[in-house]
């Protein structure tokens, strides 16, 4: 964004950018409260999303400027494209009974609508999604001159604008409305507990209780960010509201920038799997599959905990090979002060699980009521109303990330519909089936996490997913994969794009706090984040991991996966370290995270031979340690 910090706010412009930014979140809580339903209102889902759709495009131009500030280019391009979304939020049911009537005036409208929200992606979520929207439509014009399986349906341009700017399958579809309702429930709750001062409390209560350990700073980085991710799960924003404590710490205490900014870069992304918000994905998926939000957070429960495994085992081998020590008693603060300071960030967590997995309640309303009840126990304890300043300040924070998110789905639904209209998803999924029979479902895997992270380099997350699950992750599940963990598999590498270089995201956003080398600083998010690449393959050969089976089977394949993750770590502390013996030690650790890893998948978990396994892998570990502990 170029809007100027260094330019204080008149009263006029606050007052505009709270108008443009607070109104659709006030009309998407009331939405999501059902409050036109109980005022008798008869309003469609696509008049609803119509409306965040204009704001959200005005938004993007004028806090988005072509210039320095916003000028009158910037101002006329927002009220053009706000209008001509109003207009179709007013006339979205008649329209949608018309689809056949193409009248010039609606035919214009549809692509002034279009190419204004093209133009509002790239400015807010950048050139590499919005190249990929552009050579959809391109394809959707004249993808029917292709060559072969891309072949699609021949489409006239009337009938192509118009049904992307007025269809219920098309910008104005499910990936709006899961945008619309149930993500913006979160990102409320999210708002309002880092207004409140959430950040401060996971990273004092994560200091608290860890900090005075060996490599602790780093070790609170991982606790506190995915303590944050119950909150947040933005990786970037996870990363410049933690990252800001957690990194000079720990460039304090020994680590080099380049892996003080790649912890924090893997630990931020973990957010997005880490329960029970998990990020926007997770709803998306919970939406696509029709599986409640409850079993999605639950499947990825395991996962996420091996995640962080992973990272906190390749921390502490790290910080114990070097010799390092943890934080002095005078810099890390008590438990109990913590809790007592911050018990109120406790509850609406508890209030949120409450009711979405005793209660079985709609996600977003159960963001609602735990933000509520935030919001009661704030007043209890502060006993007095938020200022004017601290409520625009959250009305900005607020609106920014839900302006950026509904032009990341609106800019995915033009992709849908034109996946829809021209039947490119058909002819993929049965070329991909063939390539399935001919070379097996690893290759076919190969191939699925090759294309999530070439299009995870210049897109989010969401939109990555969105993208290869419509495309990719059906031939997966037509392998036998179970659908979940074929979309999980998708999930994960997308995110695993945030750390891959060229465009590594995540570890850019880190090494920026850090000062660090960029380059440098991939490289350890590679390294450190390695499990993110390898659980996928995991879980689609051992889907118990996602709670899928008999619970023997699970708590048989979780173990497994542990046991290797820890291995693989101190295997990679090993190779990298300048002790004796330090790359036999790697050497043997390496082979035996691969033996214990994939026992299940080659002897099966009802064979008794992987209870020896198990106890190998357990063995490794203690000799391991003991040769990091003691020899110096």
């Amino acid at each position: 964004m170029s809007e100027s910090a260094q330019i204080p706010e008149s009263t006029n412009q606050k007052i505009f950018k709270t108008f443009l930014f607070g109104l659709p979140a006030l009309f998407g809580i009331c939405w999501i409260a059902g409050v036109p339903l109980q005022l008798g209102l008869a309003v469609l889902d696509g008049n609803y999303l119509g409306f965040l759709i204009a704001f959200a495009l005005a938004a993007s131009f004028i806090y988005w400027p072509y210039g320095e500030r916003s000028g009158y280019l910037d101002y006329g391009l927002a009220a053009v494209a706000a209008l001509s979304w109003l207009i179709c939020a007013y006339n979205y049911e008649s329209w949608l009974l018309s689809q056949h009537e193409r009248p010039p005036l609606k035919v214009a409208l549809a692509i002034v609508a279009i190419v204004l929200l093209c133009e509002g992606v790239r400015k807010t979520a950048g050139k590499g999604m919005a190249a990929v929207i552009v050579l959809s439509l391109i394809y959707g014009l004249f993808g029917h001159n292709a060559p072969g399986m891309f072949e699609g349906a021949q489409n006239d341009p009337d009938r192509l604008f118009v049904y992307l700017y007025t269809d219920g399958s098309a910008v104005l579809g499910f990936i709006m409305t899961v945008a619309g309702s149930l993500i913006l429930g979160f990102l409320v709750l999210g708002q309002v507990m880092q207004a409140s001062g959430a950040t401060s409390f996971f990273s004092d209560i994560a200091m608290a209780m860890i900090g005075k350990r060996r490599g602790g700073p780093a070790k609170v980085a991982v606790v506190g960010s995915s303590l944050m991710g119950t909150v947040s799960g933005a990786t970037v924003a996870n990363i410049m509201s933690t990252g800001m404590v957690s990194i000079p710490l720990m460039k304090r205490n020994g680590f080099s920038g380049p892996m003080a900014a790649g912890i924090e870069a893997v630990a931020s992304n973990g957010s997005q799997l880490a329960p029970p918000v998990m990020g926007a994905t997770a709803f998306i998926i919970a939406e696509y599959l029709e599986l409640p939000y409850a079993t999605i957070v639950a499947s990825a429960i395991i996962p996420a905990i091996i995640y962080y495994l992973f990272l906190f085992c390749q921390i502490d081998f790290f910080a114990r090979d070097k010799g390092m020590t943890g934080l002095e008693a005078s810099e890390t603060p008590r438990v109990k002060d913590v809790l007592k300071a911050g018990w109120i960030f406790i509850i609406p967590l508890l209030v949120l699980i409450f009711f979405l997995f005793v209660l079985s309640f709609n996600p977003a309303k159960s963001a609602l009521y735990a933000t509520l009840s935030l919001l009661i126990l704030a007043f209890i304890k502060h006993r007095k109303l938020p200022g004017i300043d601290t409520v625009y300040q959250s009305i900005v924070y607020l609106g920014k990330p839900f302006t950026l998110l509904i032009m990341i789905c609106a800019g995915a639904g033009i992709i849908i519909g034109v996946i829809n209209m021209s039947g490119l998803g058909f002819s993929l999924a049965l070329a991909l089936s063939d390539v399935g029979e001919m070379y097996g479902l690893f290759v076919m895997l190969l191939l699925t996490a090759f294309i999530s992270i070439i299009l995870g380099m210049g897109m989010p997350t969401s939109a990555v997913y969105i993208i290869v699950a419509m495309l990719l992750a059906p031939s997966i599940a037509e392998m036998g994969v179970p659908p979940i963990a074929a979309h999980f598999f998708v999930f994960y590498f997308g995110l695993a794009s945030m750390l891959t270089p060229p465009v590594a995201i995540a570890s850019y956003a880190a090494a920026s706090l850090a000062k660090a080398d960029m380059k440098a600083t991939s490289i350890e998010g590679l390294k450190l984040g390695l499990s993110a690449f390898i659980i996928p393959f995991y879980f689609v050969y051992n889907p118990e991991i996602l709670l899928l089976g008999e619970w023997r089977d699970i708590a048989i394949t979780s173990i497994l996966l542990g046991i290797a993750g820890i291995l693989l770590a101190r295997a990679l502390t090993f190779l990298s370290s300048d002790r004796k013996s330090s790359n036999l030690y790697g050497s043997i650790d390496f082979m035996v995270s691969i033996l214990v890893g994939s026992a299940s998948i080659w002897l099966g978990s009802e064979n008794q031979l992987i209870y020896g396994i198990i106890l190998i892998g357990i063995v490794a570990i203690f000799y391991g340690n003991r040769f990091l502990g003691v020899v110096k």
